[in-house]
């Protein structure tokens, strides 16, 4: 019965190029215009680890590893490429859709992604949401391993009734002291660079929280962070002497204002610090430069309106200023720039008040009851059962089945219920291995399929809500559900969010140029924001000392693999429940050991 009601459909398995014996493959590597001695030297051990498992029928694979991880930029067995870069910069535009960038309005951002790598299908982070993707980026690891699950997340030790924004990095700070400083789990990109002699400098005009979370240890002498709103015109940096020259001579960041006004004034301010002092005087390894907008004006207008035209404008104006300033320094030609999104974005459609509707049904006690604690990242919402109760787990998830309002539905995995009592390890392996798509209970999916599975921090129940792909009022398609602490129905006007599974939000701009990235190529290989700190590292010759849940995108660099000979398999799973009036269906892809989440919905 199980089988019949969880269906597992192979849409698409592709091989891109033809299967070759282990000689050939070295005869043809051998010929290769490899740049660098170390990358030839890491594909050739590689293949041959990969022929060695092959002939022993994976007897040389440790427990958990899988023969992915043998091969280069896994860390496992071959070095990871040096690249030939003095700076890394990652520019991260909050909220930009990639069907806004063109020639008109953006001619510097239109120029990097056509002479560059421009990875077409690039994903957001699951939940699309904004500190979920700052932790991916910063750890190279997805929500359930690194912890960071939301936007807001249910810590008891931090609040017993309530969930918190991680938005504001005093709370973060918070969250790390009730952890024994675990506020986010494993290494951090800063920490890893800082243990080779390296850099690494991170300049945001964004949420303080966001900002934090890009560089967690800042506060205890890792690397550099730049946010002008951690206490205004008193503590904008770390450490303390780079507050003080930053005060000096840029003064305060300009009030951001009200939620409806455009934040153009603190990305000026931001762009200022990182191309006047932070690039020629510090000198960081790798930047990561977080812009704001235009996330805080779509939220208000909508993509596409007027404007968030004008913010995205004014984004690439000082995209524009910073290549000019590493060109009259001389570093044009020794940069590697990423230019990415954290989530793409949709209309606000429909808006249902969770919690109520929760108490309506005698599910919870009250808005303060911490029977059912809501954590919302607006377009998803975690759901978190006192005492993981499987009785009240069952009902609230037979609940969401029987509304119009919800969408798909996560619990955790069927066969691997015990996943709570496990190690950070094991997590680790739940977070990047193919494992059983169905959740505990009948109709739901599991949370370890979605990276969303962590034993302390992760929900019982996680929903999306519908989407479409409708246009809104400036021709923009992609339209969401979402949550409110208002009155559930219908919305008006443009107000926009983000936080779904829908291709909409999971779709973000991602694009990379420099001198060891290929020229002027689209690839239609899978790519994420969780791939940006193991291919950073990979680039700057620094071996993993453990397997990150990101992959190195060795398709994008000069001398690498042709990305129409990788294989990229493409599944749907599809599960239903109440005697098949509740049917839902999600789509996942898979390149080496990674498993991208491309959308989810459910069927009608």
């Amino acid at each position: 019965m199980t089988d019949k009601l969880h269906k597992v459909k192979h849409i698409d398995e592709k091989f891109q190029g033809i299967n070759r014996s282990g000689n050939e493959v070295l005869k043809e590597m051998r010929k290769q215009p490899w740049s660098r001695r170390g990358f030839l030297k890491g594909a050739l051990i590689g293949a041959a680890s990969f022929i060695a498992i092959s002939a022993l029928g994976h007897s040389l694979l440790r427990p958990g590893m899988t023969v992915a991880d043998t091969l280069p930029g896994n860390g496992a067995v071959a070095s990871p490429l040096p690249g030939k870069s003095r700076l890394i910069l990652v520019f991260i535009l909050d909220g930009l859709r990639p069907d806004s960038i063109n020639a008109d309005d953006t001619p510097n951002l239109f120029r990097l992604r056509q002479e560059g790598v421009n990875y077409v299908n690039g994903h957001s982070v699951f939940p699309t949401v904004t500190r979920v993707n700052a932790a991916a980026m910063a750890t190279g690891n997805y929500p359930g391993t690194n912890g960071i699950v939301s936007n807001s997340m249910y810590v008891p030790e931090v609040n017993p009734t309530r969930s918190f924004s991680t938005g504001e990095y005093q709370d973060l700070l918070k969250l790390d002291e009730a952890s024994g400083g675990r506020m986010i789990s494993g290494k951090t990109l800063g920490e890893r660079l800082q243990e080779s002699g390296m850099q690494l400098a991170v300049v945001s005009s964004g949420s303080t929280g966001s900002a934090l979370l890009l560089n967690p240890r800042a506060v205890n002498g890792v690397g550099v962070l730049v946010n002008g709103y951690f206490d205004p015109g008193k503590l904008v940096a770390f450490p303390a002497d780079i507050n003080q020259e930053i005060l000096n001579r840029f003064g305060a960041a300009p009030s951001k204002g009200g939620e409806s006004e455009q934040f153009n004034g603190a990305v000026d301010w931001t762009s200022e610090v990182l191309r006047e002092f932070v690039i020629p005087e510090i000198k960081p390894d790798v930047v990561f430069n977080w812009i704001t907008e235009p996330d805080n004006t779509q939220h208000n207008f909508g993509a596409g309106s007027p404007e968030a035209l004008n913010t995205i404008r004014n984004d690439d104006r000082n995209i524009g200023l910073i290549l000019e300033k590493l060109e009259n320094l001389g570093l044009a030609d020794k940069t590697n720039i990423f230019v990415v999104s954290d989530h793409g974005f949709g209309l606000d459609t429909f808006a249902v008040n969770v919690t109520q509707e929760l108490i309506n049904a005698g599910l919870k006690a009250g808005p303060n009851s911490d029977d059912v604690v809501v954590a919302s990242s607006s377009q998803a919402i975690l759901l978190h059962v006192k005492d993981r109760n499987p009785t009240r787990i069952k009902e609230v998830v037979k609940f969401l089945q029987n509304q119009e309002w919800s969408g798909v539905i996560f619990t955790a995995g069927k066969s691997q219920s015990s996943y709570r009592k496990d190690s950070s390890f094991s997590q680790r392996q739940n977070n990047r291995l193919p494992l059983d798509s169905r959740g505990s209970v009948e109709g739901s999916f599991s949370l370890e399929l979605i990276h969303e599975s962590n034993a302390e921090r992760g929900p019982d129940i996680l929903f999306t809500f519908p989407w479409s792909s409708d246009k809104n009022a400036f021709g923009v398609e992609g339209t969401d559900f979402t949550n409110t602490s208002g009155t559930t129905g219908p919305l008006t006007g443009n107000a926009s969010g983000h936080g779904s599974m829908s291709p909409w939000n999971v779709r973000n701009t991602f694009f990379a140029w420099g001198v060891d990235f290929k020229r002027g190529v689209n690839i239609n290989v899978p790519a994420s924001n969780v791939d940006l700190t193991p291919t950073i590292l990979a680039l700057k010759g620094i071996k993993n000392d453990e397997t990150l849940d990101g992959r190195v995108l060795l398709e994008g660099l000069k001398g690498g693999p042709d990305e129409r000979q990788m294989r990229v398999k493409t599944r749907v799973f599809t599960t239903n429940a109440n005697q098949g009036r509740y049917k839902a269906a999600i789509e996942v892809s898979e390149v080496e050991n990674q498993r991208y989440i491309d959308k989810s919905w459910r069927i009608p």
